[in-house]
């Protein structure tokens, strides 16, 4: 099964979280015993860490707010149509001899037709190919 985003974002916070402690002790250690190039070392990698987790943290919000939007949107749109497909459905027009169609009873109709023209396209009642002279 192929990984998910959120799953690859909580990964690699974990995986930096276990970097920087390990940036920490390893500070901690060349701290107490006064090594100025591994004190220096450690630091820079707490450093490399933080600034990827801050980017991480970016990431991590921009996804929350692509997943939300598209959680609204579908909720908005159940049957997956895209904009174009959507001002088709909801321009259709009402029949005078009937009651006047909802946004939602529109975009059903608008569905239905759809699957309709698909399914005879499928299996061969419908070609749009239709009328075209071939020499």
């Amino acid at each position: 099964m192929a990984w998910n985003y959120a799953d690859i974002l909580t990964h690699q916070e974990e995986r930096l979280m276990a970097e920087r402690q390990e940036a920490l002790g390893m500070l901690e250690a060349a701290r107490v015993s006064e090594d100025l190039a591994t004190v220096n070392a450690a630091s820079d990698a707490i450093l490399r860490v933080d600034r990827d987790y801050q980017q991480l943290q970016r990431y991590a919000t921009n996804y929350a707010a692509q997943a939300q939007q598209q959680q609204q949107q579908a909720q908005r749109n159940p049957h997956g149509f895209n904009a174009t497909e959507i001002e088709v459905a909801l321009s259709l027009p009402d029949r005078r001899d009937a009651p006047r169609l909802s946004r939602e009873q529109k975009l059903n109709l608008y569905a239905q037709n759809k699957a309709r023209y698909w399914e005879a396209r499928r299996n061969g009642s419908y070609r749009d190919d239709q009328g075209t002279v071939r020499r």
